[in-house]
């Protein structure tokens, strides 16, 4: 039987290779998009035919996320596999520390895309994920998230609503493991990407390219049992501390 899965956020960066290298195992794949002008998804389409499904997706908006599980229920009975990747970060909030003027309403975007957006995604195909033999999910969180390993003084939105991340993805295992899913929250690496406004130069000195960080975590997460209730790991199943 054919495997699927869901990937949110895959128009560019580390969903799309994350799509692209589910696609590359063989799975059917239904990948959210929200940035329709990036065209990248298509050129899978072009190479993957009926395998990829490409569905509009806003994880801050209810009506989307379950309009999107609409879709992928019209198409399959079960998934096997969610990545919610999806997510934000500004150069604005990267700046702020205690000592400068906090923007509210930006730290309650945040949660709502980074850490409610989530919930949302993963409560609107539960159903089908509970429905499959091997069932995964993941969380793309951030070692931004851990209480033990935090060093930084500032980023408040984005480190907060990652941490909350780690917390709800801790919430789910406990949940959902008792019923054979495997649920990894997932740091995927300092990547050169696209996560803040779309401003390279603040990934210039990354360690990681999205295509690598991609591999490294399906190598990981496809395989990988969480059974001793541990969660959260690097993109190469290294354990990290929350």
């Amino acid at each position: 039987m054919t495997k699927t899965a869901y990937v949110t956020g895959a128009d560019r960066g580390l969903g799309f290779w994350l799509a692209a290298g589910l696609l590359e195992r063989g799975y059917n794949v239904f990948a959210g998009s929200y940035l329709p002008d990036y065209k990248e998804l298509s050129t899978l389409s072009d190479k993957y035919g009926n395998s990829l499904n490409i569905l509009p997706l806003d994880i801050s908006n209810t009506n989307s996320v379950n309009g999107a599980a609409t879709q992928i229920a019209k198409k399959t009975d079960y998934l096997n596999l969610l990545i919610n990747n999806a997510g934000i970060a500004t150069v604005h909030d990267k700046e702020i520390t205690i000592f400068d003027d906090i923007d509210y309403d930006e730290i309650l975007k945040m949660y709502n895309i980074n850490t409610i957006g989530t919930l949302r995604v993963t409560k609107s195909v539960l159903s089908l994920l509970l429905k499959s033999q091997d069932k995964r999910l993941v969380n793309i969180t951030s070692l931004a998230g851990s209480i033990k390993l935090l060093t930084r003084t500032n980023q408040y939105a984005y480190v907060m609503s990652k941490a909350a991340s780690n917390i709800q993805t801790k919430l789910l295992y406990n949940s959902l493991n008792e019923k054979g899913v495997k649920v990894f929250a997932i740091h995927p690496g300092w990547m050169h990407s696209s996560l803040f406004d779309n401003n390279p130069d603040l990934m210039k000195g990354a360690t990681f390219e999205p295509e690598d960080a991609a591999n490294l975590i399906l190598n990981f997460v496809l395989t990988a049992n969480n059974d001793n209730d541990h969660i959260f790991f690097n993109n190469d199943g290294t354990t990290l501390e929350y």
